[in-house]
């Protein structure tokens, strides 16, 4: 790690319009990690591609990046960026949006060539360099399933030894522990260390400053609001004064109906013989380890799974045949997946209003009296003045409002969230709470997979616990605290 040392003289970052980086000057050499810390906003992620060579320093002022390798400096990083290596919590989501059926293996072997998977047959020494590697991960026991078919901690270690077979010299990895439940972040902090005390790759590390690190990782980075820092900061987000509200008392009425439902994907039960109701106006908190089946059940419940023959799955008490795309108009889906199709320079107003619609960051023929609908929503969220910026320059936290404010702009009936705290710091986390008691609230019925129990005390009605896509405990939030499933999970919770 010796050999490759970036510098970072006065230089900023603009993506667009917005300068999200500003008048950074700092050095990475000599034979130590960083951890970059920081709060959503704070800049973290597009200094880690800066460093890296993905984004190129602001124009419109006098900064300099240099990169020093082997002795010989740089002002471009096309010499360096051979040596370098970037981990990303979207690139796992890749593999899942496109369906690919590229074996873990395959996927770690690209990483000799940068890419997500091989152009090329695997050579023997290839393919016993990447299953040593594999295997050093905790990963033997996967590599011939598909990359899309493994749980978020699997995922993350085999990208972490896609960059590893390159030998990199610099090793960037963005958002350490999202995603991951408590037993994934320890097996991560484990590869990690091991990286760290091999003394061939220097470490370069994001996330949030509560997060733990790696003891090898000594050196800190911290930023506020895209501006280097003496120590942790701690950015509150503005209050929302969203109105008091009442849920409304209707007829009983059994939102989702599912009976002795089985979901296969690759020949493994990832939803086995699963019977579960969901009534209107219940809020249930789906949990489990990563790869328990949780994200699986949620795919089935918004029609984009179906279950195998001999289950069966109504919503809203409709029988017989009928049309899942009418279904999911009274449907709102916030998940991982869903971003990644939208493009990146679309704005927020764009990204919000296509909620109305079904679309991706577009839409059409919609009314006026929608449109001022949905200016209402960004209005009463806090979110005016962000509606005209492309969703590419949004933080972290924001562009997760936004896709939330997308998911209920038309009105659902049924909430469906995917992880919706994970990657926020404790204020956003704090605020995403306070905007789904909101919709609760409302009298809407809301089911969530979450690792984050803390901020769901006050919000879910019910509790689901799966392991291997089994139903391990069921019943009110309550008495899911107390339960033995929820301990292992968790370990006990104060006051349950």
């Amino acid at each position: 790690m010796h050999e490759l040392e970036i510098h970072l003289d006065h230089v900023d970052v603009d993506l667009g319009e917005a300068r999200i980086l500003h008048d950074l000057t700092l050095s990475l050499s000599g034979s130590g990690h960083f951890a970059v810390l920081g709060d959503n906003g704070a800049g973290k992620t597009t200094l880690l591609r800066l460093l890296v060579g993905e984004l190129w320093p602001s124009q419109r002022s006098g900064g300099a990046r240099t990169y020093v390798l082997r002795g010989e400096t740089f002002l471009s990083p096309i010499a360096a960026r051979p040596h370098m290596r970037f981990v990303a919590p979207d690139m796992a989501d890749w593999y899942q949006r496109h369906e690919l059926q590229v074996p873990v293996w395959e996927v770690i072997c690209a990483g000799l060539r940068n890419a997500p998977f091989l152009y090329h047959e695997a050579s023997p020494e290839e393919r016993e360099q990447a299953r040593v590697l594999g295997s050093d991960m905790g990963l033997i026991t996967v590599l011939d399933r598909p990359m899309r078919a493994v749980s978020t901690g699997q995922a993350k270690r085999a990208l972490l030894a896609r960059a590893m077979i390159a030998e990199p010299k610099l090793l960037a990895v963005d958002e350490l522990g999202q995603g991951l439940d408590r037993r994934g972040r320890f097996q991560l902090l484990d590869s990690l260390e091991r990286i760290a005390v091999s003394g061939r790759t220097r470490l370069l590390v994001s996330g949030q400053g509560v997060l733990a690190m790696p003891d090898a990782i000594r050196g800190r980075i911290y930023l506020e609001h895209g501006r280097l820092a003496d120590g942790p900061a701690s950015v509150r987000t503005t209050p929302l004064n969203l109105p008091k509200r009442s849920a409304p008392q209707g007829a009983a009425e059994t939102v989702l109906d599912v009976r002795s439902c089985t979901v296969v994907m690759d020949g493994l039960p990832a939803v086995d013989s699963l019977t579960w109701a969901v009534q209107a106006g219940e809020s249930w908190g789906v949990l489990g380890h990563n790869g328990s089946g949780k994200s699986t059940l949620l795919q089935m419940i918004t029609g984009y799974r179906r279950p195998w023959p001999g289950g069966s799955l109504t919503w809203f008490g409709q029988a017989g045949r009928f049309d899942v795309s009418a279904i999911r108009d009274r449907i709102g889906i916030l998940a991982p997946w869903i971003k990644e199709w939208i493009e990146p320079e679309a704005t927020c107003r764009d990204v919000l209003l296509s909620g109305l619609c079904g679309g991706l960051g577009v839409h059409r023929g919609l009314s006026e009296g929608q449109m001022l609908e949905a200016e209402i929503l960004a209005g009463s969220w806090d979110m005016a003045d962000w509606l005209s910026r492309p969703i590419r320059s949004m933080s972290y936290g924001q562009a997760r409002q936004v896709m939330l404010a997308r998911a209920v702009v038309h009105g659902p009936e049924l909430v469906v969230l995917d992880e919706p705290f994970s990657g926020l710091d404790a204020s956003w986390q704090g605020r995403m709470a306070a905007l789904l008691r909101d919709l609760t609230a409302q009298g809407r019925t809301v089911v969530l997979a979450t690792h984050t129990p803390e901020f769901t005390a006050d919000l879910l009605s019910h509790g689901l616990i799966l392991e291997r896509g089994r139903d391990m405990a069921r019943g009110p939030w309550g008495e899911i605290c107390g339960s033995p499933a929820f301990a292992r999970l968790f370990g006990p919770v104060q006051g349950a």
